[in-house]
């Protein structure tokens, strides 16, 4: 490959990452929407269950997402320095790429998000839980 098919396959990965993660968060607002009803109407136990569920689902879903993306900027990096080392010559564009991707030596197999995705998904993760099963300050569903 050279250098314009491996920009361009990158280019289309980070479109569809774009994609998948809007979708994500639409199920995350779907999820704190859902978390207020089920406060609001003081759901049973099983309602709970449920929606904790569709959280576990969606925030596993963001940290593949996210996973996914940093195996694609990864990917990119390596993909450059291989043509790169094989002699032909590349962009400064590329060379920042390799050198901002942490000039990696294989190709990504960790199978991680990035430690900022990692927290941010954590946190979402806990504010939805403690809004499911926490309890509501006194006169929080009164009108």
């Amino acid at each position: 490959m050279n250098e314009f098919e491996i920009l361009s396959i990158s280019q289309e990965q980070f479109q569809q990452n774009a994609t998948y993660t809007i979708a994500i968060f639409i199920l995350l607002a779907i999820n704190f929407y859902l978390v207020r009803r089920s406060r609001e109407v003081n759901a049973p136990t099983y309602g709970k269950v449920m929606i904790s569920f569709f959280t576990l689902i969606s925030v596993y879903g963001g940290i593949q997402v996210a996973t996914f993306l940093r195996g694609f900027q990864h990917n990119t990096a390596y993909n450059l320095k291989q043509l790169k080392e094989s002699g032909t010559p590349i962009s400064d564009v590329s060379e920042a790429s390799i050198e901002f991707f942490g000039n990696p030596s294989a190709p990504f197999n960790a199978g991680v998000p990035d430690i900022p995705w990692t927290i941010f998904y954590v946190v979402v993760l806990f504010i939805l839980m403690v809004g499911i099963w926490g309890k509501a300050p006194e006169g929080a569903h009164t009108k």
